[in-house]
């Protein structure tokens, strides 16, 4: 038999817990249905427009471009609407269903306040749970399955394939050069500026200016510092003088017939497509540093300058020491991000075998190979060389509060 007191809580709170699944999992989409219906007047109205002249089945016969780049924006601004609003909803709906749901199932008080109690956190975290099983756990599962699935059965056969192929190695082999070069500089560099910023007075604006990469897409990185590294122009005529498309060449005063594409450098070309991540990352590593080191205690610093210490033993002894687990934490950032970098080699057309990733390697695989268990088991292996590192995050948080 189960004691009175335990049913007290029990009961209500497994009524409210299946309440609270139910308008997660039925009344939430259904509410976003309803109101992509309803607001699908908009589309309707918007190509009645004497601009676009609608025919007899309802499409745009004048400017059909600009119809549909209107189409898109009020689309977008419609599910902007609509996920904001059933954000406020499910919280109000949520919230009203656990008070009125605890004095449906029980009229003791302590067993009302206990199981509101209990059920109040996961109204925040279970759209979260939700969307991680729908967007990670699920899609991990079913990577995990197409990685093992052969011509007959499961085996080991796409792994055995990707481990023999010298690409896969050449992609380990880059890989660990990015891993060994950006973060590393990402941590020293972060680490001199935020010392050297906050020693001057117009430091702010320094932080500014090398913070503001961290702010552009990896994309729009690569657009930006292909130009630096291309190559190319116009050739000087009698009439109009000749240059060079690319920065860098330019700078080193090479016409548009004798330079290079640095990025495209056999094997010296990794490190050119480094520098931009390094130039990214480098503001997020200062930002966190600079916030560390004034957090170190002031004392401490002073007792060193008494003690005769230059500014460089006072940053490497008093300073480092304090802040190192910080230094972990951005490094960990770093490594992670490191591991599945693709939008810049991707963005600089860098796939030759000599630039290759595991990312980007699993995109060849992917799409010009047009098989997909391989590529599902590159994914598996990018993911296995993130769990060590994610562990060892972990164990050094556990050890820092115990």
């Amino acid at each position: 038999m189960v004691p009175i007191r335990h049913r007290l809580y029990w009961l209500p709170l497994m009524g409210n817990a299946m309440a609270l699944l139910l308008s997660v999992l039925v009344v939430l989409p259904a509410a976003a249905f309803a109101l992509f219906a309803l607001s699908s007047i908009f589309d309707s109205l918007l190509v009645r427009l004497p601009a676009f002249e609608a025919d007899a089945f309802g499409r745009a016969t004048d400017n059909q471009q600009l119809y549909l780049t209107l189409s898109r924006i009020l689309f977008a601004l419609r599910a902007i609407i609509i996920a904001v609003t059933l954000s406020f909803g499910y919280y109000a709906l949520a919230s009203w269903l656990n008070f009125a749901g605890a004095g449906v199932f029980t009229r003791n008080l302590q067993a009302r306040n206990r199981v509101i109690e209990a059920i109040q956190p996961w109204i925040f975290v279970g759209p979260a749970m939700v969307l991680l099983c729908l967007f990670l756990i699920f899609p991990t599962i079913e990577t995990l399955r197409l990685s093992f699935e052969a011509d007959v059965g499961y085996s080991f056969e796409n792994y055995r394939a990707i481990v023999a192929s010298s690409q896969f190695w050449i992609a380990i082999r880059n890989s660990v050069m990015w891993l060994a070069v950006v973060p590393t500089a990402c941590v020293i560099l972060g680490l001199v500026i935020a010392v050297l910023t906050d020693s001057v007075r117009w430091g702010v604006i320094a932080k500014s200016f090398v913070f503001v990469p961290l702010a552009i897409s990896f994309v729009g990185a690569a657009v930006i510092w292909r130009n630096i590294y291309a190559s190319g122009g116009i050739e000087p005529t009698d009439i109009t003088p000749g240059f060079q498309l690319g920065l860098l060449n330019a700078l080193l005063g090479r016409s548009a017939d004798d330079g290079l594409f640095f990025y495209e450098v056999k094997f010296w070309g990794n490190f050119f497509m480094m520098t931009i991540l390094i130039w990214i990352q480098t503001g997020f590593a200062m930002v966190i540093f600079s916030a560390a080191l004034r957090g170190v205690p002031e004392d401490t610093i002073e007792a060193a300058r008494i003690e005769g210490a230059n500014p460089f033993q006072i940053f490497m002894r008093v300073q480092i020491p304090q802040i190192f687990s910080t230094v972990v934490v951005v490094w960990t950032t770093i490594t992670i991000l490191v591991l599945k970098v693709f939008d810049i080699p991707y963005a600089l057309t860098a796939n030759k075998d000599d630039k290759l990733l595991l990312a980007t390697y699993m995109r060849i695989v992917q799409d010009r190979f047009r098989d997909e268990h391989q590529a599902a088991a590159i994914a598996i292996v990018l993911m296995l060389t993130v769990i060590p590192i994610m562990a060892f995050n972990v164990w050094r948080m556990r050890q820092e509060q115990a």
